[in-house]
């Protein structure tokens, strides 16, 4: 860390053009700080960058040359000669920042040996994803985020750069562990492969084996654990669900729709506006707990606090210890939930508003599924009898089953969502799409209501031209980030509509992937969410035009 921060100065020290533009100034002190020499190198680049443009704007240029401009053409080398150690000095300086940067995001693994060796194997990786970032970031204070967020997504992909078997492979490969390298030829190897026809041997050369693989293990998981908690340890970072293997080795988390919602006001619990959704347990005394990953709470613990969460008033009241918060992948249902608020607190409906999260732009375990955890906590032993008989509850009635989804602590939402009140969803065209949200007599029910919404909606209908311009006109402007095709295509997908019979010519045959995710298509909430999840995997092109009409027509039969 040191080393890299002696280059980051060293790449700007000493800065000096002429004496008419900038000078490194000494310190006043005889033995600066290494602080105090950066902030002076880096004002002296500053000054000589500002020196160098005012130059440029004195220096008299005409259209055409002139033969007794000597002067004139002095000046444009002098000055080109200044742009060039710019130049060279910037790039320096860049490339020491790119390093440090990595140096900096190195030393949060401490001393831990085994996370520094993986690090270091990947260091060409790591200055890569660095200057990627860097050199695309348009906010400054996202940038270390942003290089930790991809960094943990290359270390949970099979296919990133930074994924755990392209440190052990190597590895593996270069062990005498691993016996049958057809170009291995030291008497070693062919005495071992001699022992292989002993039973005693192989038995013990098998759980040898296996506790490398085991140990190996642990290494991963612990090597994705550490950009959990690089990204936990950041002001405003987020605390991530991350599943140890040895305590939940069935627990999937990467099935999460591309949007969620949530619908607030100021009567909901913790912290809830444009920038940030917090938790109770996250603006408590105990605020630190809400650093604490929900699944490396003891089980009791973890049990009561879901059921808590749960089963708590929808206006402010809730334990301080919650660390949840709650979302939904069903629109319907987060926008009857506001209709709902509305009526019982008597208020405008410009009051209460729903935020949309663009889930892909968000790090793997910052939602779960309630689900999901209801069934991993369901047989914790010495659960009282009330949250065992919810939890089974929940999992047996699928009618009531809103899609929630789960965060924990902070979530900085700002630059990833689209915020509006039910206020702009109606002044929109809401109603002109569905009218039934209009309806006076079902303000006052809720759960109920979305499910007879459902079952009315579940008969195949048909699309009207109109349809598809209201749909857009709402996508457009309530969710004015996203794709709005995409967004109008989720709105549209509330009811069962005819599509038109798939071609040939259609978007290609979806992948092994794919087809695997629509097999459990259930996972990601209701019917809608499942309706519109399989047409945008299926009938959608990759990359779709915003405001073409014609990819949703191309879609559904218009009448």
């Amino acid at each position: 860390m040191a080393e890299a921060y002696d280059g980051l100065v060293h790449s700007i020290a000493g800065l000096s053009l002429t004496s008419d533009t900038a000078k490194l100034s000494g310190s006043t002190s005889s033995h600066p700080s290494p602080r105090q020499t950066f902030v002076n190198a880096a004002r002296a680049l500053t000054q000589a960058a500002e020196a160098t443009a005012a130059q440029a704007k004195r220096v008299p240029l005409t259209e055409s040359p002139n033969p007794h401009g000597g002067e004139d053409v002095a000046q444009l080398i002098s000055l080109r000669r200044k742009a060039n150690t710019l130049t060279n000095i910037a790039a320096t300086f860049g490339d020491a920042t790119d390093c440090y940067v990595v140096a900096h995001i190195s030393a949060l693994a401490g001393q831990e040996t085994s996370t520094q060796k993986i690090l270091s194997h990947f260091h060409v990786d790591l200055m890569r994803i660095a200057q990627e970032v860097l050199n695309s970031a348009t906010d400054d204070s996202r940038v270390l985020p942003e290089i930790l967020e991809r960094c943990y997504k290359e270390s949970l992909n099979y296919s990133g750069a930074l994924h755990y078997e392209n440190y052990s492979i190597p590895l593996r490969e270069a062990s005498l562990g691993w016996p049958y390298d057809p170009d291995f030829e030291s008497e070693k190897y062919y005495d071992h492969e001699e022992r292989l026809g002993y039973d005693e041997y192989v038995k013990a050369f098998s759980a040898q084996y296996e506790r490398k693989l085991d140990n190996e293990r642990k290494q991963e998981e612990n090597w994705i654990g550490f950009w959990v908690r690089a990204l936990s340890s950041f002001p405003n970072g987020p605390t991530l669900f991350y599943p140890p293997t040895s305590r939940f080795p069935e627990l999937r988390l990467a099935d999460v729709p591309r949007y969620l919602f949530r619908t607030f006001d100021p009567a909901s619990s913790g912290r809830n506006d444009d920038y940030v959704f917090a938790s109770l347990g996250s603006i408590s005394a105990k605020s630190w707990r809400s650093k604490v990953d929900f699944l490396s709470r003891g089980e009791e613990e973890a049990a009561g606090m879901l059921h808590g969460h749960l089963t708590k008033s929808c206006f402010g009241a809730g334990i301080d210890g919650d660390n949840l918060v709650s979302w939904s992948s069903s629109l319907i249902f987060v926008i009857q939930y506001a209709i709902w608020r509305c009526y019982h607190r008597r208020c405008a409906n410009s009051e209460v508003k729903i935020c949309a999260v663009d889930t892909t732009k968000f790090p793997q375990g910052q939602f779960v599924r309630d689900m999901t955890l209801i069934r991993a906590y369901r047989q914790t032993s010495n659960l009282e009898n009330e949250i065992r008989r919810f939890f089974h509850f929940r999992l047996d009635n699928p009618c009531y089953d809103n899609g929630e989804y789960l965060s924990q602590g902070e979530l900085h939402h700002r630059g990833r969502s689209c915020v509006f009140s039910l206020d702009q969803l109606t002044e929109a065209g809401l109603h002109g799409l569905y009218p039934e949200f209009a309806e006076n007599t079902a303000k006052n029910k809720w759960t109920n209501r979305v499910r007879d919404l459902r079952s009315g909606w579940s008969n195949e209908h048909t699309t009207t031209q109109l349809d598809i311009e209201r749909a857009l006109g709402v996508a457009r402007a309530c969710f004015s980030i996203f794709i709005a095709t995409d967004v109008a295509l989720l709105l549209l997908s509330f009811k069962n509509r005819k599509l038109r019979p798939t071609t040939a010519t259609g978007p290609s045959q979806p992948s092994d992937d794919t087809q695997e995710r629509r097999r459990s298509l259930t996972d990601y909430g209701p019917k809608e969410v499942q309706r519109y999840m399989k047409i945008a995997e299926t009938r959608m092109p990759k990359s779709r035009d915003s405001f073409n009409t014609k990819l949703l027509e191309g879609v559904f039969e218009c009448s």
